[in-house]
């Protein structure tokens, strides 16, 4: 069967075809699923916070207009949704502070990731990530795993795309920080 665009769904949505909404939720499902997992890090609040997106992106697709894909103007419902959520918690902050961190650390940190072969490198990557904040951790995924241009991840974000970029560089910065502490640790455990 052929796979039609997004748009071609949309269109029939807007026309009345109700059922048609049913092929976006199938090839967004796993994406929405997946951003809210990256932040919230809580599998029930992830699928809760996938499916309120659905919901809302349903009621909302009048107001979509073409001047970004269904993608972008979806992740942005996804990404507001699970903040919102997120934000319910008890004791949450989003906070990007300063990390200090020296070019001789970072030089360290590369290397000792670039020894490690493929399967390793992924499994010290994610456990990394998980020790990153939710804020932080979907900046990254959003830029590195998903491919998001900056542009996208601002309008998703609501950010600036000059402070998209400063608080990328500052979570890689994070990531390669938590990743020595990671990455030392096994050592002293092998020792």
């Amino acid at each position: 069967m052929e796979k039609k665009t997004d748009e071609y769904y949309i269109r029939e949505i807007l026309k009345g075809d109700t059922g048609s909404f049913s092929q976006l939720v199938e090839r967004y499902s796993h994406l929405a699923f997946s951003l809210s997992m990256k932040l919230l890090n809580q599998r029930e609040d992830a699928e809760e916070a996938a499916q309120d997106s659905f919901v809302k992106a349903y009621n909302s697709l009048s107001s979509f207009q073409s001047s970004s894909t269904f993608k972008t103007w979806f992740f942005r419902i996804i990404y507001n949704t699970s903040i919102s959520k997120l934000r319910t918690r008890k004791n949450f902050e989003v906070k990007f502070d300063d990390v200090k961190i020296t070019d001789s650390e970072i030089n360290y940190t590369e290397n000792a990731i670039g020894q490690l072969n493929s399967e390793d490198r992924q499994k010290y990557l994610q456990i990394g990530l998980e020790r990153l904040a939710p804020d932080e951790r979907v900046l990254l995924n959003m830029y590195y795993y998903d491919d998001f241009s900056m542009e996208e991840i601002s309008s998703i974000t609501g950010l600036t795309e000059s402070n998209v970029k400063v608080k990328i560089h500052r979570s890689r910065k994070r990531l390669l920080q938590e990743l020595k502490f990671v990455l030392k640790d096994e050592v002293i455990s092998i020792l």
